[in-house]
């Protein structure tokens, strides 16, 4: 999660004076924008949440971080389409940030905004509450696919970035528990993650930012950095690791769709070789996933290393 929303973080570290007043104002800004937010439908809000993303985030640093991935995922467009899709991109990012303030409300409404298209193994699976990794990325209303796992009562932990922002951070963390049964910071390591799989409850991840640290992968034709923790988490575990995504429909429905479980194609090699197999077999869905509508692929910091760093 972004440090600051208000200022640029280079400029907040020159004059640190600067940090609580913009972490006050910001606190200020989401309570109100929360507070507008929940006053209007599920539709009327992602319009205008649309429109404000759409109208400032294309001017902004994150925008030009934007176009490199686009250009590197896809070489053969033009300058025209990669503005428009960004664009569309911070429009999505907008429409996000609105489903996360209404998460509640779609899951009251679930009848009449939620389908489901659950794979026969994965269906099996989530029928005898099996414990499991689901993953997903940054594509589309992808806060929405934590819905899958709970509509069949299986116990999940979802994992988040948390804010630096404390009172940012409180409001957030209110918002997020409509995904599961708890949250877990991102930054709390893998054994909290570890208990939760061993005692037969699941997770869900959104796992296609670039890490720290990490493997290089194939993305599009070009390896980046990432992670491969669900993977090592299925294999530690024995856990099944499930790609599942969310997508938007007409009159502020989601279809959620989840995949059959992905299987090792090397069962017998060392573990590390396994869960470069298995990490590298999720980021084809991804990639299926993005080039089916680029606008929908929030990917506001840079994917891949830079040409020097190769």
């Amino acid at each position: 999660m972004p440090q600051f929303y208000l200022i640029p973080k280079k400029l907040a570290r020159k004059a640190p004076v600067l940090v609580s007043i913009a972490q006050w104002l910001e606190a200020l800004a989401f309570r109100f924008i929360f507070w507008i937010m929940r006053k209007l439908s599920l539709q009327r809000a992602s319009q205008l949440s649309a429109f404000a993303f759409g109208l400032v985030g294309p001017y902004g640093d994150k925008a030009r971080k934007a176009k490199i991935n686009l250009a590197t995922a896809f070489p053969d467009t033009s300058e025209q389409w990669r503005v428009q899709t960004i664009r569309q991109i911070f429009r999505s990012l907008g429409v996000s940030a609105a489903e996360l303030i209404k998460l509640e409300q779609i899951w009251d409404q679930r009848d009449q905004r939620l389908e489901y298209v659950i794979h026969p193994q994965a269906r099996e699976l989530m029928a005898c509450k099996g414990a499991a990794v689901f993953v997903t990325a940054h594509v589309g209303p992808w806060q929405i696919s934590p819905f899958a796992s709970k509509n069949f009562g299986i116990t999940t932990s979802t994992i988040y970035a948390p804010e630096s922002n404390a009172i940012v951070a409180k409001l957030m963390l209110d918002l997020r528990k409509s995904f599961g049964e708890k949250l877990i910071a991102s930054d709390a390591g893998a054994r909290p993650l570890i208990k939760e799989l061993r005692a037969g409850r699941s997770i869900n991840m959104a796992i296609d930012t670039r890490p720290d640290s990490g493997k290089m992968v194939p993305f599009f034709g070009r390896d980046a950095l990432t992670s491969t923790s669900a993977a090592r988490l299925a294999l530690r575990t024995g856990a099944a690791l499930v790609p599942g995504r969310a997508e938007r429909l007409p009159g502020g429905r989601f279809r959620i769709t989840m995949y059959d479980p992905i299987i090792c194609p090397n069962p017998d090699a060392p573990i590390d070789e396994q869960a470069l197999a298995l990490t590298e077999l999720i980021y084809r869905h991804f990639e299926d996933w993005i080039r089916e509508d680029p606008g929908q692929w929030i990917c506001l910091k840079r994917r891949w290393p830079k040409a020097h760093k190769l």
